[in-house]
C-alpha cells in the first residue's frame, strides 16, 4: 500500500485490515507508519522515498518478504502542486517533475518490482489510483497534475496488457476531489484558499474512496476502471 501514511492510502490500509488483509504500509514518514502499523493487526511499516527508484524497488521486496508474498499492490502515493503554467501563483518546473516522478514513475517502478511476487499470489491485482482529472482538465491551475493522471491511465493500460498473460489484473480507480490534505504544503494565497474551500464543500471522504478500492479488489477481473465522485463535484 503506497501513500499509506495519510489520506486515501491510510484509509485503504484501514479498510483492508478490517477485512482481514495484512498490509505493508509504504510512505516516506517512518514515524507515522510505525504508529499506524501498531494500530493495524498484521501490518508492517516500510518507510521509503518512492521518488528514489532503488528505494522504491527495495521497499516492494521488503514488503513481500515481510508478508510472505503479495496478492495485491495499491498505488496510492501521489502529489498535487496546484498553479497555472503562466499568470499569478504559477507552479514551477521542479513541481512538474515531482508530480510526474511520484504520480507516474514511482507507480511504474513499484509495479515492475512487484510483478514477480504477484505472479505467485492469489488472484493477484494492481490498483492504480488516478483521478477524475485524468479524464478532463478541471482548470488551468490543475493542468499539469491532470496531465500526470492522464499518464496514469495510459501506463495502466500498458501494464494491463503486459501483466494479463501472467495472471495479474490491473484496475484504475479515479476519485473526484477527496479531502486528503493535498493543499497542506501549499503557500498561503488565493489558490490555496480556493482549493481549501472546494475540498471542504464537495470533497470526498477518503474512506469512501477506500471502500471503492476494496470493492475493486473484490470485483471480477473484467472490472478495469472504476470512478467515483460526489454529486456536487
Amino acid at each position: 500500500m503506497t501513500g499509506a501514511s495519510a489520506g486515501i492510502g491510510e484509509s485503504t490500509a484501514r479498510a483492508l485490515t478490517a477485512r482481514g488483509a495484512r498490509v505493508a504500509l509504504v510512505a516516506r514518514r517512518g514515524e507515522r507508519l510505525a504508529e499506524l502499523a501498531a494500530e493495524l493487526p498484521g501490518a508492517v511499516a516500510v518507510p521509503a522515498d518512492l521518488t528514489d527508484d532503488a528505494a522504491a524497488a527495495a521497499a516492494v521486496h521488503t514488503a513481500a518478504d515481510a508478508l510472505g508474498g503479495l496478492d495485491a499492490v495499491v498505488n496510492a502515493a501521489g502529489v498535487f502542486h496546484g498553479g497555472p503554467v503562466l499568470g499569478d501563483e504559477p507552479s514551477t518546473p521542479d513541481q512538474w517533475r515531482r508530480m510526474f516522478g511520484l504520480n507516474v514513475v514511482a507507480l511504474l517502478v513499484v509495479t515492475r518490482a512487484a510483478a514477480e511476487h504477484l505472479e505467485r499470489g492469489t488472484e493477484p491485482a494492481v490498483v492504480c489510483v488516478s483521478s477524475m482529472s485524468g479524464r478532463r482538465v478541471p482548470n488551468p491551475a490543475g493542468a499539469v497534475y491532470a496531465a500526470s493522471k492522464h499518464a496514469v491511465h495510459a501506463v495502466a493500460e500498458g501494464l494491463r496488457a503486459e501483466l494479463a498473460p501472467r495472471g495479474v489484473r490491473v484496475t484504475t480507480v479515479s476519485p473526484g476531489f477527496a479531502r486528503t490534505g493535498i493543499v497542506d504544503g501549499w503557500p498561503d494565497g488565493a489558490l490555496r484558499d480556493r482549493y481549501t474551500e472546494r475540498l471542504a464543500t464537495v470533497g470526498l471522504d477518503p474512506a469512501v474512496v477506500a471502500d471503492g478500492i476494496v470493492h475493486v479488489l473484490a470485483s471480477p477481473a473484467q472490472v478495469v476502471e472504476y470512478a467515483l465522485t460526489s454529486v456536487t463535484q
